[in-house]
């Protein structure tokens, strides 16, 4: 659909524009309060670009006053220039000229450019369009957005408003994040520049799936020599990928139906080119005669007992006939447990299968589990063309679990050795980690950003006057992360007594007091005001976002005080293992453990009040509940235990 205009009358009208405002390679939008452009859609433009054009009309409206027009189709009002938010919404004949640009960008890269009559942003798709909006947002405008809170959004007042020329090509493919909630979860990542996964994705197309293909229900019955041989026995159950075990990847009948099952999804959904062949999320691969042969000697891992050689075979068979009946279409894989390690038969998968491998990046304060997974990336690298990473930045801790060096030197590393794409499974814990967050998204855009400059950035933006006391917390908690240990994947899911082991309460004092001091601190910047300002929007902000940040701490501290409360009663016994705390009565260890108990629900309850931590790892529910309930459970008893 194009403009209902002749395009003989729209370019006749903009002919009789007057001169674009403009600088070397820039486009001026606004100046002193007043609007010089108009911002363009498409007629019927995609959610996307609606999205990004009201976040530009909203951006120059925060830092000029300025308020711009926002059209779906037609011309600029005279006197203002075009700013065209997607390629469709220029007339035909420009989009045409623009088209072959597009065609080299990836997925979600954008052309910032000028033309005649004005400005465009537009992408190869409307994520590329909306990628180019959100960088004119963050570099020229300079819009921060920190958190998913409308409160640690941050635009810089200005007298004028331009948008400078660029092409904007990202340093990861995609950038796709699970796991963010809160009251402005979806502009946080728009800003952000993460990747929208509700539309498809090229290249994506991952999820443990086996489950779908070879099911108890469909197949148990009549067919048991689908399901793993175990110890002698087929193992039939399940009706999820999480308690379905693998199918034997040796079976023909099993090959036959994966093939069958591909291309159904194909047939099925035009629009997409990744079907995922991840495999089930559990330990229970086939260890029948067929399968064994692939896999032996069996190489045991601390990650698990590797089945690289019969899965990647089984993986290359269907990749096979997908290429025959389907070009151009891929499969997606996970490299994960027990298929961590790439099989030992095959030099080179094929060209459509898509490798996520996943790296708990975390783990790389011990450098050794770093070169372990870094050696692992040059493997993957050498025998699949397209390789991904799956990283994990959350995993539900209740303790610090944070560092946004790390991130940043695995995401560089990861880049420079042919990593193409990332997804994250972020489900953050904002009172330790927002930072982490933040430098993790700018630099999966961008992997050459200076991660110190946007941590100095953010505390600078955020806490005012009280910025070196935050940015002392933050520090705290990275260096409890980062205190030396041996890596170990996955470590702490699910099981607060890994955060105990490592737990040092004596840190998260420090933490706390930091926090405490960073209040006092804006409460006495914002009072030597008073007398000029009393109602000064800044700073009543700071101390706003400070209390948000103790809010979320309060639940870690009261975490840390039942973790004391256990040692100090184990220390009344005079138990060697006990480490720090002051010797109290057992009794009274009891009775401490009894509040941290009541402090930690009191904690969580107050967590809750905030959208942002909506999500699996601390919402209310049975993951919580296990992790939590078991740990004070079993606390309970051995303090019961110390006091007889």
């Amino acid at each position: 659909m194009r403009w209902s205009l002749p395009l003989a009358v729209v370019l006749a009208v903009l002919a009789l524009r007057p001169a674009v405002a403009e600088e070397a390679g820039s486009v001026e939008i606004a100046r002193d309060g007043r609007a010089l452009a108009c911002l363009v859609l498409a007629p019927g433009a995609h959610a996307l670009e609606k999205e990004a054009a009201e976040d530009l009309r909203w951006a120059v409206s925060e830092a000029t006053g300025a308020a711009l027009q926002i059209l779906e189709g037609g011309v600029a009002p005279d006197g203002l220039v075009h700013v065209w938010i997607g390629p469709k919404a220029l007339p035909a004949r420009a989009e045409e000229a623009l088209s072959s640009a597009l065609k080299e960008l990836p997925y979600d890269g954008a052309v910032i450019r000028r033309m005649s009559g004005g400005l465009v942003i537009a992408g190869p798709t409307p994520a590329g369009t909306s990628s180019g909006v959100a960088t004119a947002l963050l570099e020229d405008l300079g819009v921060r957005m920190y958190y998913p809170e409308a409160l640690f959004t941050v635009v810089p007042r200005a007298a004028r408003a331009a948008i400078r020329e660029r092409v904007l090509r990202p340093s990861f493919e995609y950038r796709i994040w699970s796991g963010l909630s809160g009251r402005e979860a979806r502009p946080y990542a728009r800003r952000n520049r993460l990747t929208d996964s509700a539309v498809p994705v090229p290249r994506f197309g991952f999820g443990h799936n086996l489950a779908s293909v070879i099911s108890a229900a469909a197949h148990g019955k009549d067919h048991p020599e689908y399901f793993p041989l175990r110890d002698g026995v087929r193992l039939i159950k399940g009706d999820h990928s999480g308690d379905t075990p693998q199918p034997c990847f040796t079976n023909p009948d099993v090959l036959r139906l994966t093939v069958e099952a591909a291309r159904r999804f194909f047939d099925a959904h035009p629009d997409r080119d990744t079907f995922s062949l991840c495999v089930n999320d559990n330990p229970w691969y086939c260890e029948c005669a067929s399968c064994a042969a692939l896999d032996q000697p069996y190489r045991d891992l601390p990650v698990g007992r590797q089945h690289s050689e019969s899965y990647f075979e089984y993986v290359s068979q269907v990749a096979g006939a997908v290429a025959e009946s389907h070009p151009g279409r891929f499969l997606g894989v996970y490299a994960y447990w027990n298929v961590e390690q790439p099989s030992r038969r095959r030099a080179r998968l094929p060209d459509n299968v898509l490798v996520a491998l996943t790296l708990d990046i975390l783990q790389h304060h011990d450098s050794a589990y770093r070169e372990k997974d870094r050696a692992l990336v040059r493997a993957w690298a050498d025998c699949a063309k397209n390789l991904h990473a799956y990283v994990y930045y959350g995993l539900g801790w209740f303790t610090p679990r944070t560092s946004p060096r790390l991130v940043s030197e695995e995401l560089r590393f990861a880049a420079a050795h042919g990593v193409r794409a990332i997804y994250c499974e972020a489900y953050p814990f904002w009172g330790w980690c927002g930072p982490m967050h933040y430098v993790a998204a700018r630099a999966q855009w961008d992997v050459a950003c200076d991660p110190s400059r946007l941590l100095e950035e953010l505390h600078a933006d955020c806490f005012g006057e009280a910025a070196a006391e935050v940015r002392a917390f933050h520090e705290a908690c990275e260096r409890y992360w980062l205190r030396p240990r041996p890596g170990r994947w996955f470590e702490g899911l699910d099981n607060l007594d890994r955060e105990e082991a490592m737990a040092d309460t004596a840190l998260l004092r420090e933490a706390r007091g930091h926090l405490e001091a960073a209040i006092e601190k804006a409460k006495g910047a914002k009072d030597s005001k008073d007398a000029k300002d009393p109602k000064d929007p800044k700073d009543l902000k700071v101390r706003e976002r400070i209390l948000w940040l103790k809010k979320s701490f309060d639940f870690t501290a009261a975490v840390g005080e039942a973790f004391e409360a256990k040692r100090d009663a184990h220390a009344a016994r005079g138990d060697p293992a006990a480490r720090g705390g002051a010797a109290a009565p057992a009794a009274g260890g009891a009775r401490r453990l009894e509040e941290a108990r009541k402090s930690v629900g009191e904690a969580h309850g107050r967590l809750l009040s905030e959208p942002a931590y909506r999500h699996t790892y601390y919402e209310s529910g049975e993951r919580f509940e296990r992790k939590r309930d078991r740990w004070f459970s079993r606390a309970a008893q051995e303090v019961e235990g110390a006091g007889k």
